[in-house]
């Protein structure tokens, strides 16, 4: 049995309401750690009912999300039913640093910098106290625009794709292979070894409790805010990143109105990844349309998302900025019996069996899919270091010099072993 966290509740977050927010502060409360672990231990709902896991030959029933608080009802009995309560969490991503810059006058710090920002992955999640969406941009392999909606009385995610009216299963325990491949493979799920540590870091003006798990798939550490009518909200965020690791998601460590405000993840193989909230915002205008799982307009998919060779992540003017000026240096040489290199910028393979990201001097520039070849053609002459690295920051090769225009390959893994 944890020990009860005890104490006045402090301030609210000291980060900006979303534009879309009515402007309401946030308010925090002490929650009984105790009363929280019962509840995961049993992972039942007010209900009753046991939550079961989403199938991804199977549709789900259009769902209407309502408020679960009597309380909020009373407190407010003219809320629009269109609308909804809860709070909208700014997440970044961060899955280790490549290689900086090789020294030179032409080299722009202050560019790469500001690439460096733009191509940050990021996640805008919503949750009311029961649904929770995720909206993903920046570094990832699905595009911007993809969500993933998820429910506290079902395991699992929904996956919806920018510019489709479907939408399909991601079944518990495929989330890692999503968004790490681009793929909806479904991995073995391993228990959930959970720890309490203690107090953590003061985060957002916001005190949190320290949590240490372990997954078959690596350890993280999660410090975990309270909040005021939250509900389950929170809890589908620390389902995100459970599930994310392999994890069974009867194992997730946040109680009801707590919020997961930082998570740094260290994989079994190697390599970090770290989640941070920047932001937090009280909201009383989150739309039952944009949280239902799924909604009445849409129609299930079977089957994996669509393909791709690859995506640059920054425009053309912003991959020139990476120098002042062009570099007077020697011409790569062609690869015995490989193509020449192109006529301007870089060239970028994948002969792995796994997506990869090109960082180039400290930015990730650009994702290539297995068999895949994607351009950077703005590039100007010069050197630059080059490193692939996983989406997800568990594998990487040693970083590399490379002259532009050029070509930059990662080998098959046959040629890799050898």
């Amino acid at each position: 049995m944890l020990a009860a966290c005890k104490g006045a509740a402090v301030d609210p977050p000291d980060a900006a309401p979303s534009p879309q927010a009515n402007a309401e502060p946030t308010p925090l409360a002490n929650v009984s750690a105790a009363a929280n672990a019962a509840a995961n231990a049993a992972t039942v709902l007010d209900g009753g009912a046991m939550a079961l896991p989403m199938r991804a030959d199977r549709e789900l029933t259009p769902d209407v999300p309502r408020e679960t608080s009597r309380d909020l009802l009373a407190k407010d009995p003219t809320r629009d039913p269109k609308e909804l309560a809860g709070y909208e969490i700014d997440l970044v991503l961060h899955a280790g640093e490549g290689p900086p810059a090789a020294k030179g006058p032409e080299v722009n710090a202050l560019a790469i910098d500001a690439a460096r920002r733009k191509t940050e992955a990021r996640i805008t999640v919503e949750a009311s106290q029961s649904r929770a969406r995720f909206v993903f941009s920046g570094g990832f392999v699905v595009p911007a625009g993809t969500e993933l909606r998820a429910r506290a009385d079902r395991y699992g995610h929904l996956l919806f794709w920018p510019g489709e009216q479907s939408y399909r299963v991601v079944e518990p325990g495929a989330l890692r292979a999503l968004l790490g491949e681009r793929r909806l493979d479904v991995a073995p799920q391993s228990p959930v070894a959970v720890l309490q540590a203690g107090d953590g870091a003061r985060r957002l003006n916001v005190r949190t409790r320290r949590v240490e798990l372990a997954t078959r798939a690596g350890k993280a550490t999660l410090e975990l805010g309270a909040v005021r009518d939250g509900g389950d909200g929170g809890g589908l965020v620390c389902r995100f990143i459970v599930d994310l690791m392999g994890g069974a998601p009867a194992g997730s460590p946040c109680g009801s109105d707590e919020l997961p405000l930082h998570a740094e993840i260290r994989w079994s193989t190697q390599g970090t990844l770290v989640i941070d909230a920047v932001a937090v915002s009280r909201r009383t205008d989150l739309a039952v349309a944009d949280l239902a799982a799924p909604p009445p307009s849409t129609w299930f998919a079977m089957g994996p998302p669509p393909g791709s060779e690859g995506d640059v992540l920054l425009p053309r003017t912003d991959l020139a900025a990476f120098h002042t000026a062009p570099v007077d240096v020697p011409p790569a040489p062609a690869a015995d019996g490989g193509a020449p290199p192109p006529e301007s910028g870089l060239f970028l393979v994948n002969l792995g069996d796994v997506p990869r990201f090109a960082w180039i001097d400290g930015v990730a520039a650009a994702w290539v899919a297995p068999g895949g070849r994607i351009m950077l053609p703005s590039l100007l002459r010069g050197r630059y270091v080059y490193q692939w690295r996983t989406a997800l920051g568990d594998g990487w090769e040693a970083p590399q010099t490379v002259t532009a225009p050029g070509r930059v390959e990662l080998a098959s893994p046959d040629v890799a072993s050898r």
